[in-house]
């Protein structure tokens, strides 16, 4: 899979949506955060699939008449010089233009890399006004690091929020 990372591999659909206008489309995954890549999706791609790789999705209705969902166990990505073909465990064939990661949950921390947020050792970097890098941006608590405790969380859930209404 690696191979195929940014020629048809993708892990943000905010970021990369508009390279795939009209096009056929995947995302891989089968819980809330499948289901909002999905949703920045469909109104920019041509198809957008659910794929769930043998698990259930969380939800059994389609969101739009543009989503399919496939459950099938996936076998093998291919491509010559991007992602092209998805072949699943019962040798069946889907071709696809990209492929949206969406495993899991998404964290505040994946969501601070997609705005651009400033990380180290996997926290958060803040300042004592809990401002990160961008401009209008504040974290705090659990994903800042430091002493992960509810009381670490509340007092600087009082400063962002006060440097927030400042700002």
């Amino acid at each position: 899979m690696q191979e195929y990372e940014g020629r048809g591999i993708s892990y943000c659909a905010v970021c990369d949506a508009a390279f795939y206008k009209n096009k056929d489309v995947a995302v891989l995954g089968n819980g809330e955060y499948a289901v909002g890549e999905i949703q920045e999706l469909l109104p920019i791609a041509k198809s957008v699939t659910m794929l769930t790789n043998g698990k259930e999705p969380i939800e059994n209705r389609s969101i739009d008449e543009k989503l399919k969902i496939n459950q099938k166990k996936i076998r093998e990505f291919r491509g010559t010089n991007k992602i092209e073909e998805i072949e699943f465990e019962d040798s069946t064939k889907q071709n696809i233009n990209g492929i949206f990661i969406a495993q899991g949950t998404a964290s505040s921390l994946d969501f601070a890399k997609k705005l651009g947020a400033k990380i180290e050792e996997n926290h958060i970097v803040v300042n004592e006004k809990m401002e990160t890098n961008i401009k209008g941006l504040y974290a705090c608590g659990d994903c800042t690091g430091g002493l992960l405790q509810i009381s670490k969380a509340v007092y600087e859930g009082a400063i962002a929020g006060i440097q927030t209404s400042k700002y």
